[in-house]
């Protein structure tokens, strides 16, 4: 039977706030691009031929302007799809994060991925 490729993206995001004043009124940077960006990720065909699927998570480092500077992978089950989520980083907007006053902040948001292929 041949497989067919299901990308399902996990919309709830997995949030943390890295600001100078650490509150329950802070705010992390909220997405605003997510769905639109992780939907259009290639699911690489080694992967699809070895039948590898799996989660996929990487912590952000968001700017003031809300656009991405730096990324760390907590977890990927391989490289190949590591390198998928990698090459839609610079894509990914951001509403930026606010400090406790409602002051714009560099913010740190984690986001999931999960691939999974389908019969």
């Amino acid at each position: 039977m041949k497989k067919y490729l299901l990308l399902i993206v996990m919309a709830t995001c997995m949030l943390s706030v890295q600001a100078n004043h650490n509150d329950d009124k802070a705010m992390s940077p909220k997405p605003v691009n997510y769905k639109e960006v992780i939907s259009d990720i290639e699911y690489p065909l080694v992967c699809k031929e070895k039948g590898i699927e799996g989660l996929v998570i990487v912590s952000l480092k968001v700017g003031m302007d809300g656009k991405v500077i730096n990324h760390q992978f907590e977890t990927y089950p391989c490289t190949d799809l590591r390198d998928a989520v990698k090459d839609i980083l610079p894509e990914l907007v951001f509403e930026p994060a606010k400090d406790k006053d409602g002051e714009v902040v560099v913010g740190r948001i984690t986001i999931p991925v999960n691939f999974k292929l389908t019969i």
